[in-house]
């Protein structure tokens, strides 16, 4: 486990969903970047896709600040970073090609 703060089981359990949560954010955003290129989606296009992403980048970024400075992360911050997965999962499938 590299988690920076693990106190008890329940702890290490919330670290490992998060770090899930943060990996699949990056996936989908490395996933709706290859899109955006690969279909050579217009400049409007690519601002539109990634202002339908800037919660699954906030997400990623402050489950990567939190990593950095070694805080443990809540049930909001949980919270936060797995809704930041779930709206890049609905944004994948609902609008940009799969």
């Amino acid at each position: 486990m590299s988690a920076p703060v693990c106190e008890n089981k329940l702890q290490c359990q919330l670290n490992g969903v998060v770090g899930t949560a943060m990996f699949l954010s990056v996936m989908i955003l490395l996933w709706a970047g290859y899109d955006m290129l690969s279909t050579r989606m217009s400049l409007k296009g690519a601002v539109f896709a990634t202002l339908l992403l800037a919660p699954t980048l906030a997400s990623v970024a402050f489950a990567a600040l939190m990593k950095q400075t070694g805080r443990s992360m809540g049930w909001a911050g949980l919270a936060f970073t797995a809704g930041g997965a779930a709206w890049g999962v609905f944004v994948l499938n609902g609008v940009t090609h799969l």
